[in-house]
């Protein structure tokens, strides 16, 4: 369900008259449509070779930007990289760490992220211009970003342990930095594996009893 591009016309919509009868369209019910994607999205990890249309990408990145922080300090970094090559190099060195050969095991001849078609590396800015939330403010990206590949057709899940990887292995924090352009001052929180499903998980059902109405 493309809910991005369904929200970007809905105004558009909401305004259509028609001529002949000169009614208005009956305007998209857009709480629902947001709800929907909300209850629907579910977390997938093993994707067809089709690539994510740059389009797309864009959007994601777009809307994990448009997440609220702390203070309003945006105290993240993002890149969202798709060469497969520098994907194959990172993922080399990080299934050398200890946690690595272990995954290396239940991949099955995939790379670290599963050969997904793009990958969110998602880091929080350190240093005296940090707030002292910038690892939440990086969850509330997150999530848009999550919620985002959805409402677009596509899967993505968010990976803590790849990110782990990384922080144990000095070639692999190395190589991030020189080849995707993160600066001194980001800790990589988070990275999320993004494409076009393979699989479709079945919603997991949520303990209602942990979330309360008191009045």
């Amino acid at each position: 369900m493309k809910f991005l591009a369904i929200a970007a016309g809905m105004m558009a919509l909401s305004s259509c008259v028609n001529v002949e009868n000169q009614t208005a369209e009956e305007p998209v019910d857009t709480a629902s449509v947001v709800i929907e994607n909300i209850m629907t999205r579910v977390s997938v990890r093993q994707f067809t070779e089709e690539p994510v249309a740059k389009a797309d990408l864009e959007t994601i990145l777009k809307a994990g930007l448009q997440a609220p922080s702390a203070m309003n300090a945006q105290d993240w970094q993002v890149r969202i990289v798709t060469n497969q090559e520098m994907l194959n190099t990172l993922s080399g060195y990080m299934l050398n760490t200890e946690m690595g050969k272990g995954m290396a095991a239940r991949l099955n001849g995939k790379n670290a992220f599963a050969n997904a078609p793009a990958v969110a590396f998602i880091a929080a800015e350190t240093g005296e211009k940090a707030t002292a939330y910038n690892r939440e403010d990086t969850a509330l990206l997150s999530e848009n970003i999550l919620l985002a590949a959805h409402a677009l057709g596509l899967g993505a899940t968010y990976q803590a342990a790849p990110a782990r990887m990384i922080s144990d292995s000095a070639e692999a924090k190395d190589y991030l930095k020189s080849t995707f352009g993160f600066p001194e001052n980001a800790e990589l929180i988070n990275i999320i594996i993004i494409g076009h499903p393979a699989e479709s998980p079945a919603i997991k059902d949520r303990d209602q009893s942990k979330g309360r109405i008191i009045e």
